[in-house]
């Protein structure tokens, strides 16, 4: 009888390992976003190499059954093929795919020239006489299929020649590199919206189905507005998340 080799073997126990992975997952009826443990534990666990346990999640972390996360408050996180984004952070959309294995690309439709409108010149607090904004519409791709439409008014004053950039690239990565403008706060509001006909060509959904909007200002280091924007999500492929300490306190007229 032929006898295994050892990459062979291999294969076998790191299919061992991804297949006990999953079982613990569905044991402990963990959810997206819930911690499997940390590397070191696990491997300790499952009783295997720390080498063919990372060839294990690596494994899983491809199909985007699970995500590494890196740091003190790091360890194995469960996924469910969806995109994670936090509420609570000032981070560009392609920092945030890269760190979860996510390639994401963008597809520019549209970039022009264009009068501010009245909200464009209150909420980007353009001065009177440069009443011009960069509008931009790209198609943010998630792999090979399509997570959300972004639509960005940017004040033409802060970012002159910003059209003949690779507009392709992260908008907060531009900001840095080519104007020393850094993005620190944001102003977001998210709510649902059923899919246009125009959104739901884009997104390969049918019309009316769920999306998630999210409308933002943003603001640089020195409290400008530099960024007005919508973004429209395919509810299926991303889950916000937020934290929480504390809590309001009400005024005793309101208790």
């Amino acid at each position: 009888m032929e006898q295994p080799n050892s990459t062979t073997a291999t294969r076998t126990n790191v299919e061992d390992v991804v297949r006990v992975v999953r079982q613990i997952i569905a044991q402990r009826e963990l959810m997206p976003g819930e911690k499997l443990g940390t590397e070191r534990a696990l491997a300790e666990l499952l009783g295997v190499s720390r080498s063919n346990l990372r060839v294990a999640l690596a494994e899983l972390e491809s199909n985007h059954e699970i995500v590494r996360k890196i740091g003190r408050a790091g360890g194995i996180v469960v996924s469910d093929g969806r995109l994670e984004r936090n509420l609570n952070t000032v981070e560009s959309l392609t920092q945030i795919a890269k760190r979860q294995g996510w390639a994401l690309q963008s597809i520019v439709l549209s970039a022009v020239v264009a009068p501010a409108s009245a909200s464009d010149m209150r909420l980007l607090r353009l001065p009177a006489d440069r009443p011009t904004v960069y509008a931009v519409t790209r198609l943010r791709m998630l792999g090979d299929a399509p997570l959300s439409v972004e639509t960005n008014h940017l004040p033409a004053y802060l970012f002159p020649g910003f059209l003949n950039r690779d507009l392709s690239m992260s908008f907060y990565g531009l900001f840095q590199q080519e104007y020393k403008i850094r993005p620190q706060r944001v102003d977001e509001t998210l709510d649902y919206a059923p899919a246009c006909d125009a959104a739901a060509r884009r997104l390969h959904v049918p019309a009316g189905a769920p999306t998630l909007r999210i409308n933002r200002v943003a603001y640089d280091q020195q409290g400008r507005p530099c960024e007005r924007a919508t973004d429209v999500y395919d509810a299926a492929r991303i889950r916000f998340t937020m934290h929480h300490s504390g809590f309001v306190r009400l005024s005793a007229s309101q208790r």
